[in-house]
């Protein structure tokens, strides 16, 4: 069996922003001669501890799926369907998610003899317990049956969706923005006519934020009456998907979104790298805390409504 040489090129293109270092995920792409002509290409994700990623079909609906998406090349046909296999999943098990690593595999079988490139884009999103941060999405260049003996590889970067607001001070303002029904809302007519607003960054396919706005429920309606008000701004891009969870999960309060996700300029804003994110102000618009959740938070509305 002839044996080819196979150059992997790994280039990386973000969509936006400025680069982060840490996060949490990272990847690597093999590729194996099995067949003249036919190779066995993987991508591999590493995720480190806490977080995780999710399979390619996820239904569970909170969570975005992983996609490998090839670009169309007329000398490439993909055989097969992609497998995956995670790290710590026995081998014919379905998983939720992936929390270690999993390997992504996809059969190519060229239709003739020649250097091939072919163009991938993976999208994915890393989630833990606490919070997601925005969709990844990366480029990779891949060079298949190059006679070349020197493969080339090069090291991805991550780029983040959002500004870089670190040592700036963070000051609220109010807004406009649209209701599940399409009206515009300024959030001045809350804010300035309640005590204290909740102001909540959310979306649907994020299972912590939901958690935690479920548990903000029962909250809302002990001192609505004595003058907390909640805004929910969420970073969706489907407004089917908002919608339904507003009535899935009993959202009551005003809800927001102009449908921009982490592109939505309160995003940038507030360089707002992961979510769930939260404010609450007063009626004068100054932030009097941020990101409390469960018992923290019990506690701050007890103290402001005593």
């Amino acid at each position: 069996m002839r044996t080819f040489i196979v150059g992997i090129l790994i280039c990386l293109m973000a969509l936006s922003g400025s680069a982060q270092d840490n996060h949490p995920v990272s990847w690597r792409l093999s590729s194996t001669s099995t067949w003249p002509l036919t190779f066995e290409v993987k991508f591999i994700a590493s995720i480190k501890e806490p977080f995780h990623i999710y399979p390619q079909s996820f239904a569970g609906g909170i969570g975005m799926p992983t996609t490998i998406s090839f670009e169309t090349n007329d000398n490439v046909e993909l055989t097969g369907e992609m497998k995956e296999k995670g790290d710590e999943i026995p081998a014919g098990e379905e998983a939720a998610f992936y929390k270690k690593g999993v390997t992504f595999s996809q059969m190519i079988r060229l239709k003739a003899d020649v250097k091939t490139t072919i163009h991938v884009r993976i999208k994915y999103m890393a989630c833990n317990d606490q919070m997601c941060l925005p969709p990844s999405s990366k480029e990779y260049t891949l060079i298949l049956n190059d006679k070349n003996p020197a493969a080339a590889e090069s090291h991805n970067e991550t780029k983040d969706a959002t500004a870089n607001t670190s040592g700036k001070e963070l000051k609220y303002e109010d807004f406009v923005m649209a209701d599940t029904g399409g009206k515009n809302i300024s959030t001045r007519e809350i804010t300035t006519s309640h005590s204290y607003t909740f102001i909540d960054f959310w979306a649907s396919w994020c299972g912590p934020c939901r958690s935690q706005a479920t548990a903000l429920v029962p909250l809302y309606r002990k001192y609505s009456t004595q003058g907390l008000a909640v805004i929910g701004v969420s970073l969706d891009t489907d407004v089917r998907s908002w919608r339904k969870a507003i009535g899935d999960d009993g959202y009551t309060w005003t809800n927001l979104s102009d449908l921009k996700g982490f592109d939505s300029p309160i995003s940038l804003k507030y360089g707002i790298k992961a979510i769930p994110r939260n404010l609450i102000v007063n009626n004068k618009g100054e932030i009097v805390a941020m990101d409390l959740h469960g018992k923290e938070l019990e506690t701050k509305l007890a103290e402001l409504f005593k």
